[in-house]
């Protein structure tokens, strides 16, 4: 057995890549959870558990199996109620409450939180039915967005334009919804931003704001394809954003721990698209450190380790001007070989690079988050700077397909 602290990261995937990476780069005994023993994340840790994300019963017996100090998960709604759950059965500091955790998962609990908390927010409906949503829709007026009530990586989320796609929209939303039932709302024009803060004592402080670019509507749907910082040159477009988060949070009744807000911002103003009571999975800790300066995985698994146990080497890092984290799409297919990570990664301003499949992987369809195949991470003086880095870093990497 180690004599190191032993931390159980809760999810390999590419979301929780950044942070099963930093916990060994801190110098703990990692111990991933994943369903998936090819895990990218895998490659980061010490031992390894085959487990579904979202089993709280089965987290809690590899908790106990290999007597760990703290658990931790950080880019996905399906890992956080588990998360949250099996630390309050094990007795393990967890910066939220299950209760709060719920709200902020159940996107019809959020909106009704953000409704009771006077948080702008698009008008919605919670549809129990084909029927249900198909009037809803009708009475809010074409274009809407249709999402399930409970779900991630943009999985069964569709706007809808025309009547022609409002039946398959319901139908692709009900189907990935845990309970079936989905939500339709208004859809507010405009460009998307993500907002990073962290909490605590009740005091919300946005460490970062980045635009948050994505794949084009209706299908793929609003799959982020970048996050770029600065955000924006207007401050006043800025403080808006910041504003409708911070009500966000203050609404879900969030005292402790990190947030990522998407808001739209547009010719009516400001409104929050979500709130998730965790961090980014869309490389947005590792652009918040860029331009911040401050540790988001390092907050969290000192929550989990109780701080006073454990101080990571670390948790400041030099701002940039410019930063972007800036995704990789395939065309659909096996992979026949991939090239060029090297390369990438040994050019000026590329912080860090990854490809998420290897030789004999398929490639998926990009309808959904999880079909990403990679990244490249960049800094700059500027966003320009930063973004034009990203372009030629991203175009060394090939992943070749049949």
């Amino acid at each position: 057995m180690s004599d190191r602290p032993s931390i159980l990261v809760v999810g390999c995937g590419f979301p929780q890549r950044g942070l099963v990476r930093f916990c060994q780069s801190s110098g703990l005994h990692v111990i991933g959870a994943d369903r998936n023993p090819r895990a990218i994340g895998r490659a980061y840790c010490d031992d390894f558990v085959a487990v579904s994300t979202d089993d709280t019963a089965a987290i809690v017996d590899a908790a106990r199996a290999k007597a760990v100090d703290g658990v931790v998960t950080c880019g996905s709604d399906l890992a956080l109620p588990s998360v949250a759950q099996a630390c309050a059965e094990l007795r393990l500091p967890f910066y939220a409450s299950p209760e709060t955790v719920e709200r902020c998962t159940h996107k019809d609990l959020m909106r009704a939180a953000f409704a009771e908390g006077s948080a702008p927010s698009p008008r919605s409906v919670v549809a129990e039915s084909l029927e249900d949503g198909l009037a809803s829709a009708r009475a809010l007026h074409l274009p809407v967005v249709v999402k399930p009530v409970r779900g991630w990586g943009q999985k069964g989320v569709r706007v809808v334009r025309r009547e022609d796609e409002l039946r398959p929209a319901c139908e692709a939303a009900s189907a990935a919804s845990a309970s079936g039932a989905f939500l339709v709302e208004e859809f507010i024009a405009g460009l998307e931003y993500s907002v990073n803060a962290f909490t605590d004592g009740g005091q919300t402080r946005v460490l970062a704001i980045s635009e948050r670019i994505i794949t084009h509507y209706p299908d793929p749907p609003g799959i982020t394809f970048a996050e770029t910082y600065p955000a924006s040159n207007d401050d006043g477009v800025l403080d808006a954003v910041a504003d409708a988060a911070l009500r966000g949070v203050r609404a879900l009744g969030v005292v402790a721990g990190p947030t990522y807000t998407q808001v739209r911002h547009g010719p009516r103003g400001a409104f929050i698209i979500e709130t998730a009571h965790r961090l980014g999975g869309g490389l947005d800790p590792e652009v918040t450190l860029l331009a911040s300066g401050e540790n988001l995985y390092a907050r969290i698994v000192a929550v989990a380790l109780r701080e006073t146990n454990w101080r990571p080497p670390d948790v400041q890092a030099t701002r940039h001007g410019g930063a972007i984290g800036r995704f990789l799409t395939t065309t659909p297919g096996p992979v026949r070989s991939v090239t060029g990570v090297d390369d990438a990664l040994a050019m000026p301003g590329v912080v860090d690079a990854a490809v998420y499949v290897n030789e004999g992987d398929t490639v998926r369809p990009l309808v959904d988050g999880s079909a990403r195949t990679g990244h490249v991470l960049c800094v700059g003086t500027s966003r320009a700077e930063a973004e034009a880095r990203a372009e030629a870093a991203a175009a060394r990497i090939r992943i070749e397909v049949t």
